[in-house]
């Protein structure tokens, strides 16, 4: 038993170990926007599936002889090809779709290794199962998922943190060498056996297993298990989603649901008896209501509240779905099936998530459908419960049904309307637009001649409409801004024309700074944006100056430029590209401002923009300053009303610069407490320097929805009139 053990602890653990390791290696390369990972994730829920299909067909149509020589051949196949650090002629171009851009580098890299490590579960346990009868080998399943759990665990905290991506890959390539060595030796046992022969008809009566009905599971069970896994699998990709469109696109937000969502696997199939319906079928209930506030008053709860939450709503309904996954399970005999149908309900929970999600909603409303399916799989097991084992509620068992069964359809009524305010445009006052892609979610808001941008929940520029001779500068972009600064205070010693680069678009407020003469080029990822920022906005095309518009990763664009050798050169270049409240992370490592620099004149000014409410960017922006020789210079701008707060970094080598007018009215004291924080393409844990605020602040939400009847919204927030900058608790 010690070498299937073995042989299954190793491939879950490097199944999972590679995933958050070759996702955060590909990440800048594709915008470091969330969809990478949920991507990632529908790629490997996919091979997972033709794992367990391969097991399967193996299982049903070939002796274990055969079997364990085909494996062999794979294994050799896969240990000549592996390779988890993608190579340099995989790189986008930046205009290529990105879940196909995506699926090409992994299919490319890890896709042959990820193929054989995906089947070697449910192929160990049908080895297990016919050569160690009596025994069950569900248990393997268990030490999976612990092997799993603890991959997961071990990247952000352990091997991220303390070795470089070539380290990792030589050290995953190793352990893939072992685990081959390991699955021969397993399946060395099998060779004298002539027939997959069924254990469950040698166990002994009373055995746990044995309690199991026997037979061919049917088709209704099969659809139950697969809607049971599908179900679990969109709840997981969604509240990933949701966390990293507000953050960022972190290994430790992307492994935080996957690793509850393992952990139930662990506790339904290794301790069946810890799971309780009377404990989690509240909790989804309960939290399916948490969940839906959440969405509505996100700007108002602080961080660890929402990731306390929304991990509570994943794991529970992962304990539901998973717990009455386990109850159904059919005898070993039917294993592969089982797990093939568990693949395909992953798979195709993944595929809804990553493709089909955001054709056919304007909003993440995913993370609804996974609420309402987890909350009929309740009421459906109040009603008819599955499995032998039903628990005993006492004498009132009736009454506590039918009460649960109202209380789920009381919750299923505040999804269902909640769900319905996001996909009819009528019931959100002012929206004039409101589309999605793979970047995330953009909407266009008009409300007392007042227009607004808004990317996730946040303001990324906004417009007055009345008809005037020259656009009005407002919301981020004022005088008093770091744009105004840098622009102003530019001007004061330079009479030559600007020559300007920034990356993100937003709604194109940065060209009302532009003169006759100066040039200015936006790097936006997102087609979407560009489309918005043309059709609804007229910023670009009543610039006094000229605009251009490049499509593609910003950090990409500019880097083609300096590897093919243009000399064109920045005067000011600009970071400001969000999506949502998130940063994409990449914008701000040492390698990228290696990039920035090439890029801009020796006498230019480098500006990032740090606003945010979960993370505070000063201490990355100071060491990368002082890294490089630069100035950094702190503008911060609160408007009269309180309404809106931003602060800029403007970061530079001219000296004429920092001792302009313009940057000493300006300028404000870096805080004794700001200590260098270094970011770089192998580093950059933002644990240190997240806000962990719990609560929601009721009186500044009351205060803000006021002020936004009263006024038009020109702050930084999804329309609550109300930006909170990263030093509100000063």
């Amino acid at each position: 038993m010690i070498r299937y053990c073995l042989t299954i602890f190793l491939s879950a653990f490097l199944l999972f170990q590679v995933q958050p390791m070759i996702a955060r290696f590909i990440l800048p390369w594709f915008g470091g926007t969330a969809a990478v990972w949920t991507t990632c994730m529908m790629f490997f829920q996919t091979l997972l599936l033709l794992g367990y299909l391969y097991a399967h067909l193996m299982r049903r149509f070939v002796s274990p002889r055969v079997t364990w020589l085909i494996h062999l051949g794979l294994l050799l196949v896969a240990a000549a090809t592996v390779s988890v650090i993608p190579g340099d002629s995989l790189r986008p171009s930046g205009n290529e779709n990105l879940t196909l851009g995506i699926i090409g580098v992994l299919g490319f890299t890890i896709g042959v290794p990820f193929f054989v490590l995906s089947s070697t579960g449910p192929l160990i346990q049908a080895w297990q199962s016919s050569s160690h009868r009596g025994h069950s080998p569900y248990r393997l399943y268990a030490l999976s998922n612990l092997g799993s759990i603890l991959a997961l665990v071990t990247y952000p905290f352990l091997v991220e943190r303390y070795f470089s991506m070539n380290s990792q890959a030589l050290m995953w390539t190793i352990g893939f060498y072992c685990f081959s060595i390991a699955c021969c030796w397993s399946g060395w046992q099998t060779v004298r056996l002539r027939d997959w022969a069924a254990s469950e008809n040698k166990k002994p009566e009373g055995s746990a297993d044995s309690k199991n009905r026997a037979g061919r599971p049917g088709l209704m069970e099969t659809l139950v298990w697969f809607v049971l896994a599908a179900t679990a699998s969109i709840i997981l990709l969604a509240t990933t989603n949701l966390l990293c469109q507000e953050v960022a696109s972190i290994p430790f937000l992307w492994i935080l649901p996957l690793s509850l969502y393992l952990l139930s696997f662990i506790i339904c199939f290794d301790r069946p008896t810890l799971y309780r319906r009377l404990i989690f079928m509240p909790l989804v209930v309960g939290g399916a209501v948490v969940a839906v506030g959440l969405i509505h008053l996100g700007l108002f709860t602080g961080l660890a509240f929402q990731i306390i939450a929304l991990s509570t709503v994943c794991f529970s309904a992962s304990m539901v779905c998973h717990g009455e996954l386990e109850r159904s399970k059919p005898t070993p005999d039917y294993l592969t099936s089982f797990y093939l149908v568990v693949a395909f309900g992953g798979a195709a929970g993944g595929v809804f998530v990553c493709v089909v999600a955001p054709q056919m909603f304007s909003g993440f409303l995913e993370f609804h459908v996974g609420l309402i399916v987890s909350l009929l799989v309740v009421l459906c097991s109040l009603i008819w419960p599955t499995g032998q084992r039903v628990e005993a509620f006492g004498t009132g068992v009736k009454l506590l049904k039918y009460g649960g069964a109202m209380s789920v359809f009381f919750v299923l009524a505040i999804v269902l309307s909640s769900a319905v305010y996001f996909l009819d445009p009528s019931y959100q006052q002012g929206l004039i637009f409101r589309g999605r892609n793979e970047y995330g979610l953009v909407s266009v808001v008009e409300k007392d001649g007042y227009r607004q941008f808004i990317n996730g929940r946040v303001e990324h520029g906004g417009q007055k409409l009345e008809d005037e001779k020259e656009m009005e500068h407002i919301s981020y972009y004022v005088p008093e801004s770091g744009v105004g600064v840098a622009f102003e205070a530019y001007r004061e010693i330079s009479e030559e024309s600007l020559n300007v680069a920034v990356l993100g678009l937003g709604a194109g407020a940065m060209a009302t700074w532009l003169e006759s003469g100066d040039r200015i080029v936006f790097y936006e990822i997102n087609p979407m944006v560009v489309e918005i920022a043309e059709d609804y906005f007229s910023f670009l095309e009543r610039s006094k100056g000229e605009t251009r518009v490049k499509l593609g990763d910003g950090r990409l664009q500019l880097q083609k430029e300096m590897e093919s050798g243009n000399s064109e050169r920045y005067d000011l270049i600009f970071i400001d590209a969000f999506s949502s409240d998130s940063i994409p992370i990449h914008l701000l490592t040492a390698e990228c401002f290696e990039v920035y620099l090439d890029r801009l004149k020796p006498e230019g000014v480098l500006v990032a923009h740090i606003t945010n409410r979960f993370i505070d960017l000063q201490p990355v922006i100071l060491n990368h300053s002082l890294e490089n020789g630069l100035t950094p210079i702190l503008v911060d701008y609160r408007s009269p009303d309180g309404s809106l707060k931003t602060r800029w970094v403007l970061m530079t080598k001219n000296k004429k610069f920092e001792k302009s007018e313009r940057v000493k009215q300006f300028q404000r004291e870096w805080p004794a407490d700001v200590a260098p924080v270094g970011w770089t393409d192998d580093y950059s844990s933002v644990a240190a320097l997240l806000n962990w605020s719990l609560g929601v602040n009721f009186e500044k939400m009351n205060a803000n929805l006021k002020e936004s009847v009263k006024n038009p919204p020109v702050s930084a927030d999804g329309g609550a009139g109300f930006a909170p900058g990263p030093d509100d608790n000063e």
